[in-house]
């Protein structure tokens, strides 16, 4: 892709998304995937909250999900964001290793590996938010609910895969250890609660359970 093109994958057809991951072209890879599955199982959450919020069987909740889908509307709009960031840092750092500038490189790989956690952490909560509208949420899009929790899943894990590589080249330590750190104790977290999750679906789906 030429640098000097404006990417602007929003406002193009998916159809011209899914053409350029699949080209050979560097960007957008994984990252820019990573946030725009990421995107769509927040979008999922937004949806379930939209056939939840002012339903009489759920009023009792009505004052959680408002709150929930407020701060879930922020998170959606930021992962959206995230499509594009990723490959417009991912061509900063191209250039900063092409004129041998490793010291701003490295600022990228940061900036990389930062928004990469923050995907993370967006993902432990999409799990929370999936976690209480099983509960309290339509039942009659469990499944989605299900599926927002299922794609976080793989979103925290694909997304730590992405801090993996930039940290490997990353020469300040402390940033590293700090980084590694706090993936490690949400990775533990997101496991058990997203596990949860999904095993509580797929037994009201099955029947078994609610």
């Amino acid at each position: 892709m030429d640098t000097e093109e404006k990417i602007n994958y929003l406002d193009e057809p998916l159809a011209r998304y899914i053409n350029r991951v699949f080209s050979k072209t560097p960007i957008p890879g994984g990252g820019s995937v990573v946030a725009c599955v990421a995107s769509l199982s927040s979008a999922l959450i937004s949806m379930v909250l939209n056939y939840t919020i002012g339903k009489e069987k759920y009023a009792a909740y009505e004052s959680e999900l408002k709150n929930i889908f407020e701060e879930n509307d922020v998170i959606l709009k930021k992962l959206s964001s995230y499509i594009e960031k990723d490959s417009q840092i991912y061509e900063e750092i191209r250039r900063c290793n092409a004129k041998k500038d490793y010291t701003s490189a490295e600022k990228y790989l940061k900036d990389s590996a930062e928004l990469h956690l923050d995907i993370c952490r967006t993902a432990l909560k999409i799990i929370e938010f999936a976690g209480f509208l099983t509960e309290k949420g339509n039942k009659g899009l469990i499944s989605d609910t299900g599926i927002a929790a299922s794609l976080a899943i793989s979103v925290f894990l694909s997304a730590k895969m992405n801090v993996l590589i930039n940290v490997k080249f990353i020469k300040d330590r402390d940033f590293v250890k700090s980084i590694l750190k706090e993936v490690e104790t949400m990775e533990k977290k997101l496991i058990i609660n997203g596990q949860k999750v999904c095993e509580k679906v797929i037994k009201i789906l099955e029947g078994k359970n609610g």
